[in-house]
């Protein structure tokens, strides 16, 4: 519902893009009309544009960030969409994971590893070392992690599934969900 929602508003803001560029243009090509005899006589047009060209000309690329932000975002959350399932497919809905050795289906640390990006694996791997529960001020002091790269990190990892958190105070405990704790620290 949300994504349709911000779907239909991205193409609205282009379909109102699209109608005062075509004002923007006749304004330009009127105003090259009265400067350049030889362009013709004007063309008329079928009403006025009611805001004028100065406040369109700041207008045109706010309608084209908020067309583009939602797009972009619709595009992104069916990419996480795709690697959840993938996910999803690789751990199991119900922890029916397989024992059997000579199965190619066998989970291990690195088929979870590479679905994710540097930032997860790193919270994945501060995970792992403090037995599947750390707090979320810890992971940020690692090498290579900020405040802000965990966050995301965390967030990403929370819709895909990996982990859940709860809050302690002024930060939150990050916790390994039962499936990937299961495969990740045997």
């Amino acid at each position: 519902m949300k994504k349709r929602l911000l779907l239909s508003v991205s193409i609205i803001a282009i379909l109102i893009f699209l109608v005062i560029f075509y004002f923007n243009m006749y304004d330009a090509l009127e105003q090259a009309r009265s400067t350049t005899p030889r362009l013709g006589p004007r063309m008329p047009l079928p009403f006025e544009m009611p805001i004028p060209f100065e406040y369109r000309m700041w207008l045109s690329p706010l309608l084209l960030v908020i067309a583009i932000v939602p797009i972009s975002y619709y595009l992104i959350s069916k990419k996480l969409e795709k690697s959840m399932k993938l996910m999803l497919k690789i751990v199991g809905k119900n922890n029916n994971i397989k024992s059997n050795k000579n199965s190619s289906d066998i989970i291990n640390k690195d088929s979870i590893l590479k679905l994710l990006n540097f930032n997860e694996r790193k919270v994945l791997e501060g995970l792992i070392r403090r037995k599947g529960e750390v707090l979320q001020s810890e992971i940020s002091q690692m090498d290579g992690m900020n405040k802000l790269k965990t966050h995301r990190a965390i967030k990403n990892l929370e819709l895909k599934g990996v982990v859940k958190t709860e809050n302690r105070g002024k930060t939150r405990l990050i916790i390994l969900s039962k499936d990937i704790k299961n495969i990740m620290l045997k």
